[in-house]
């Protein structure tokens, strides 16, 4: 058994359960800390799920965190860190008949406005190199 999709499944099904209590979660669409203290390719699973639940998105960027807790760190060291929160993105429930291509489309349409808002907030040298904003 991969414990990675283990763990997966059982992510996503909390997610699915706190949605379902109108409670607030927290997601990082990168999927992971950064090595580099650029801003990565964002990933569709949050996306998805907002559009399975017709859920707000509420973007927030972090700036400092890369100073103050460097990937691969134990511990926070002492440092100023900004949190921006920003306008929410409406989100429309997607049809139950909807296909795979249109929720991957609108998924990504997600991801890059959310990715905009984020850039927005955060030092313009942790801008990622390429284009890309979503990885799939």
């Amino acid at each position: 058994m991969n414990l990675d999709v283990a763990a997966d499944a059982s992510a996503q099904r909390g997610a699915i359960e706190m949605l379902r209590k109108n409670r607030a979660l927290v997601i990082f669409p990168e999927g992971g800390r950064t090595k580099t203290g650029k801003l990565m390719p964002f990933k569709m699973g949050a996306f998805r799920l907002a559009l399975a639940h017709g859920v707000p998105i509420v973007p927030v960027s972090i700036k400092g965190a890369g100073k103050i807790w460097p990937a691969g760190q134990v511990f926070p060291r002492p440092g100023k860190l900004t949190i921006t929160y920003h306008p929410p993105i409406e989100v429309q429930r997607a049809a139950e008949n909807a296909s795979k291509a249109e929720i991957k489309q609108r998924a990504r349409q997600l991801a890059n406005r959310t990715h905009d808002f984020v850039a927005s907030g955060i030092e313009p040298l942790s801008l990622g190199d390429d284009e890309s904003n979503t990885a799939d």
